[in-house]
């Protein structure tokens, strides 16, 4: 029974050993590395049938002191007619500018496969002289079917953009297009090496394009112009007063008519602030009554008396 068991587990092992290497192997060739130096799928998808995908977008940023670059990538794998079954998408920002793609080499070598792969370019500032980068492309490849190169041909040695060389052979090629446009700062290093050595079982489809541009590296900027200010005016050199007009002659007045005293009584004045004259006030009515009942009075008495002192003279 041991010895039934120990086979058993040996025969297990046996077989999934290569099971494990050959996943390890398939996890290992896919993957991109986002760094200066980008990769993205190289040696990969080599069995037939696959498709593969890899589009690099990178902006390098550069000022006078420093150089930072913003980083995505799309990696996809299937086959070859559904290569986008599996996506995957990362963006990384680097404290350095991007100075070399490496990506989608020696792949897709099983017959009937499909390369996709792109890279754009973009760079922030970088200084002054922009020129079309240089280019080798398209050599050896397509089985000297080389119509969708653009440019082409393009042999240059050490090129910046080298790609799609020694590709898309074996016959029945169903399409080859490569193209390299854009400008690059002469002051700034950039190469991108994709799509070589691959695609070469038949009846294969190869699309790879590289595109690299430059926004303010026409010329460093320089310090705006303020306005020069206009010198103050002095003493001796200010304006001289405009003359005044002389005044004109004033019209003769025109005559007013005089109008003609109003027959209607005059009322008296109404302030309050002066005297009111003409109206006896409160005091010198209570006095004057006073006098007027004492003299009265006096009268009366006078009377009584004369009536009664001289009865007889009637």
């Amino acid at each position: 029974m041991r010895r039934l068991l120990a086979t058993l587990l040996s025969a297990g092992l046996l077989l999934l050993g290569p099971l494990v290497l050959a996943s390890g192997a398939s996890a290992a060739e896919y993957g991109a590395t986002i760094a200066a130096a980008t990769t993205c799928d190289n040696s990969a998808g080599n069995t037939g049938g696959l498709g593969v995908i890899c589009d690099v977008s990178i902006v390098n940023t550069i000022t006078a002191t420093t150089a930072t670059a913003t980083v995505t990538v799309t990696e996809c794998h299937g086959a070859a007619g559904d290569p986008r079954a599996a996506c995957t998408t990362t963006t990384k920002t680097l404290p350095e500018a991007v100075t070399s793609v490496n990506q989608c080499n020696g792949s897709i070598n099983g017959g009937g496969g499909t390369l996709r792969c792109s890279v754009k370019v973009e760079f922030v500032g970088g200084g002054a002289g922009a020129t079309a980068p240089s280019v080798n492309q398209c050599v050896g490849s397509g089985g000297g079917l080389t119509t969708g190169c653009n440019p082409f041909p393009a042999t240059t040695t050490g090129a910046m953009i080298a790609q799609c060389n020694g590709s898309a052979n074996g016959g029945t090629l169903v399409g080859l297009t490569c193209t390299a446009t854009g400008l690059m700062p002469a002051a700034r290093a950039l190469t991108v090496n994709q799509c070589n050595d691959s695609a070469n079982g038949g009846g294969s489809l190869v699309i790879c394009s590289a595109n690299v541009t430059t926004s303010g590296a026409a010329a460093s900027p320089s310090p705006s112009a303020s306005a020069s200010p206009s010198p103050s005016p002095s003493a001796s050199s200010s304006a001289s007063p405009i003359p005044s007009a002389s005044p004109s002659p004033s019209a003769s007045p025109s005559p007013v008519a005089t109008v003609a005293p109003s027959t209607a009584a005059t009322l008296p004045p109404t302030s309050t602030s002066g005297p009111i004259t003409g109206q006896p006030s409160s005091g010198s009515q209570l006095l004057l009554g006073t006098l007027l009942l004492i003299s009265a009075f006096g009268l009366i008495v006078a009377t009584r008396r004369r009536r009664g002192v001289s009865p007889d003279i009637r």
